[in-house]
């Protein structure tokens, strides 16, 4: 365990003799993500050699959110997932990203980072990429679709603080996270990322076959601190949606109803678009955001 007890987290690495490439896959960013903790670490029990390359896995990133089941540290309540590259003179949090950064992340030719959607979201399964000039073989949509998820999506510009913006390939996972710890969204993660690897050709052993041919495709913001439609006024927001869902351009998306039950809004949809994360608590404030569109995009 390197450093201090405010950013140490457990390090497995996995090297081949032949050559290749390094990948980096973490778990546990936010601490109330249980699926992609078990699934990185299962990954360590699994994997026993490599054909070429390297496998770095982080079970467990921020260690003192994940023992609080938290979203953002209990420490000084920041979002790990919002400071990358860290900064190794700040916060507990700050510190813990800056050395992630420079501990396991630099160097990465691919990242994949297991989230779900955790307490406070509803989210399909979904594997997301950005594109740009530091992949012009397009190797992290090509990862994205090895992962078999039910969603891709493809963000135009990269996320300020997210762990993706310190690398030039990276994806990431969300899956449903309501509920009890879902074993099969764990399993579903390990299948995927060995599928990834296999793509690779970092691969051993045969790899499970994606039960998914044809991902629906979209593009759009991913940040669910800022890509959401907001509500205007204060209550109960109230919805009917599933995520994952096509809706039209002004398509009611819910309402905001005061404690008597009294509508106060109705929250409309801005364009086209599919669902693609939902505020799962139900009580708002002015500017809350509560519902995440994306635009679906159609190869003819």
């Amino acid at each position: 365990r390197p450093v201090d007890d405010t950013s140490g987290f457990d390090h497995w690495r996995l090297e081949a003799d032949a050559p290749g490439p390094r990948v980096v896959v973490l778990g546990g960013v936010h601490g109330d993500e249980t699926e992609g903790v078990l699934a990185a670490g299962g990954l360590t029990r699994e994997l026993d050699a490599l054909a070429c390359g390297s496998l770095d896995v982080v079970p467990v990133c921020h260690e003192v959110a994940f023992a609080a089941d938290s979203r953002t540290s209990p420490r000084d309540g920041v979002n790990l997932a919002r400071v990358f590259p860290g900064d190794e003179g700040g916060s507990p949090t700050q510190r813990l990203a800056h050395t992630l950064t420079h501990h396991v992340l630099l160097g990465a030719d691919l990242l994949i980072d297991l989230h779900t959607s955790g307490q406070s979201y509803d989210m399909p399964f979904l594997a997301g990429f950005t594109s740009h000039d530091g992949d012009p073989d397009g190797r992290g949509e090509r990862a994205a679709a090895a992962i078999g998820a039910d969603f891709l999506w493809h963000h135009p510009e990269r996320s300020e603080g997210r762990t993706l913006s310190v690398v030039d390939v990276g994806i990431y996972l969300e899956s449903p996270g309501h509920g009890p710890t879902d074993a099969a969204v764990v399993r579903a993660y390990v299948d995927g990322v060995l599928r990834v690897l296999d793509d690779l050709g970092m691969t051993t052993r045969p790899v499970p076959s994606a039960t998914v041919a044809s991902p629906i495709r979209v593009t759009g913001g991913g940040d669910l601190d800022r890509d959401l439609v907001a509500v205007r006024s204060e209550g109960i927001f109230l919805h009917g949606l599933q995520a994952g869902v096509a809706v039209e351009q002004g398509a009611l998306l819910g309402t905001v109803v005061d404690l008597s039950g009294s509508v106060v809004e109705r929250l409309h949809a801005p364009t086209d678009g599919r669902v693609m994360a939902l505020k799962r608590r139900s009580p708002v404030v002015a500017g809350d955001q509560v519902v995440c569109l994306a635009t679906e995009v159609h190869r003819g």
